[in-house]
Order: C-alpha cells, then sequence, then structure tokens
C-alpha cells in the first residue's frame, strides 16, 4: 500500500507542476499582486479536478529519484508554453496600448500594470489590459485555456521529456504575434493622431496666432478618445478572434510537442 501511495504522489506532484507553471505565467492571476497561497491554491483545485481524469489513461512506472526531477522539469516547460500563447495576447494588448498612448498625448501618464507585470505603462495600455481581461471572462476564453490543459494530458503523457527543436523554432514565431498584435490594435488610433497633427499644423501656418500649446494637444487627446470609443467594436472583436484562435494554437504546440 505504502509503494502504490507513493506512486499515485508522483502523478498528482507532475500534474501539479505542470498545472502550477501554466498558472504563473498566465496574466492577472500569476501576476506578483496575486499573492502566492492564492495561485498555489488555484493549481492545486485544478490539479485535484485533473487528476482523476489523466489517471485513466496514464500509469506512471517505478522511476528513479532523478528521472523524476527531469520530469518535474519537463512538466515545468510544457506549462509555460500553454501559459505563454495567452500571455502573448495580452503583451501584444498592452503594446498597442503603448503605441496609441504616446500618439495621443497618454505616453507621459504611467501606472503599474497588475495583469502581466510590475512594469510601468501607459494610461491607454492598462486601461485595454482591463478591458482584454474583461473579454477573457465574458467570452468564457478560460474555458479554451483550461481545455487546452486538458488536452495537453490527452496528448503528452506524464513521463514525456524529450522535446522537439521545432517547437522551439515555433514558439520564437509566435513571439512576432505580439509586434503584428501590437501594430494591428494601435494603427486606427496612430492613424488619427497623425492626421489630427497634420490638421493642426495646417492651422498653425494659416493662423500663426493659433497656440499649439494650448489648444493643440488637447485636440489630439479629444479626437483620440472618440476614435478610441468608435475603434472599440473593432477591438472588442479583434480580442475574441484572438482568443478562439487559441484553439488551433494549443493544437499546433501540441503536436509540436509530441512530435518525435
Amino acid at each position: 500500500m505504502i509503494e502504490i501511495h507513493r506512486y499515485l504522489l508522483i502523478e498528482f506532484m507532475l500534474i501539479f507542476f505542470r498545472v502550477m507553471s501554466m498558472i504563473v505565467i498566465l496574466p492577472f492571476i500569476g501576476s506578483s499582486a496575486v499573492p502566492n497561497w492564492v495561485k498555489i491554491g488555484t493549481a492545486f483545485f485544478i490539479s485535484v479536478i485533473m487528476y482523476p481524469l489523466v489517471v485513466k489513461i496514464q500509469i506512471i512506472p517505478h522511476i528513479s529519484l532523478p528521472v523524476i526531477v527531469l520530469l518535474i522539469l519537463s512538466q515545468i516547460i510544457i506549462g509555460l508554453i500553454l501559459g505563454f500563447l495567452v500571455l502573448i495576447i495580452f503583451s501584444g494588448v498592452e503594446l498597442a496600448g503603448q503605441f496609441a498612448g504616446f500618439q495621443i498625448g497618454y505616453g507621459m501618464m504611467s501606472l503599474i500594470n497588475p495583469l502581466i507585470s510590475e512594469d510601468q505603462v501607459s494610461l491607454l495600455a492598462n486601461m485595454q489590459n482591463f478591458i482584454a481581461l474583461m473579454i477573457f471572462l465574458i467570452s468564457d476564453a478560460y474555458f479554451i485555456v483550461l481545455d487546452g490543459l486538458y488536452k495537453s494530458f490527452q496528448v503528452i503523457p506524464l513521463t514525456f521529456f524529450k522535446f522537439s527543436p521545432y517547437l522551439f523554432k515555433y514558439l520564437v514565431e509566435k513571439g512576432n504575434d505580439i509586434f503584428v498584435i501590437g501594430f494591428e490594435l494601435s494603427i486606427p488610433l496612430v492613424i488619427v493622431a497623425l492626421f489630427a497633427n497634420i490638421v493642426i499644423a495646417i492651422m498653425g501656418r494659416l493662423a500663426p496666432q493659433f497656440n499649439i500649446f494650448a489648444v493643440g494637444f488637447p485636440m489630439i487627446i479629444i479626437a483620440g478618445l472618440v476614435f478610441m470609443f468608435l475603434f472599440m467594436p473593432y477591438f472588442s472583436n479583434y480580442i475574441i478572434f484572438l482568443f478562439h484562435g487559441l484553439k488551433s494554437e494549443y493544437i499546433t504546440v501540441l503536436n509540436l510537442i509530441a512530435a518525435k
């Protein structure tokens, strides 16, 4: 009985480390603003739910301590990869807010971003990150993440530790999506700010008494806020599209991980 309980504990421990490493890198719940006991408790709760589903299809053989350490490191890497795919979206949203905020005059107002890290980000980037988080919750995108986590246990066994080099090449290429998302989300506001600056420059040339600093900058901010409000449906639909795309991303990554 002692030997049985020992290997049941090893199975649960491997599941827990995969879940925990994914939670640590996820936006909001993985940030330093959330207490560690909340992260550990959430990972433990999810692991308890996953455990009976996983042990039905996987059995851990008798393994030595060095192999257990190697498997734990493998589970940590897998969990970080699963969380990284979600982090890409929020990092892209933050980058878009940084670009747009700088153009419409919010670049100098910096706040701590509690969703991802303690780095200083612009006010607009902080707001867009919170909007993306609300969309993540109300669109049930977190079910996609949990489903991807469960499928990872179906595709990748707990005893897996050989990673394909094509996997890391794919992850590097996916990192480029941060800049693509940032560009596509910020380009409407950047264009509006550019046209507003052109109009103000023309007005300054036609009317030299026109005070650019007193009137021009508030006009850019107001124009940016108005178009940001009009642009919000596009922003929301684009974020929902990215979250739904996580399904295919998880399938691709899991197949790359499981590839021999």
